[in-house]
């Protein structure tokens, strides 16, 4: 049986991480600038959750 997910979806788990530490540096600037972007972080933290046990759950080693 093929592995469910390859080293490519691998790839863009690790780039969307990735994206998401910059973003959160954008969502804290935006806080300082008096915004109201707590929905938007609280679906950004989520989704990061998620991928980290899609990670987990099928790259338990971190690679592919």
């Amino acid at each position: 049986m093929a592995a469910p997910l390859t080293k490519e979806n691998l790839d863009e788990i690790n780039e969307a991480l990735k994206a998401s530490k910059d973003v959160k540096a954008v969502i804290a600037r935006a806080k300082t600038a008096g915004i109201e972007v707590e929905e938007i972080e609280r679906t950004l933290l989520d989704n990061e959750k998620r991928l980290q046990a899609i990670k987990s759950a099928f790259f338990p080693s971190g690679r592919a």
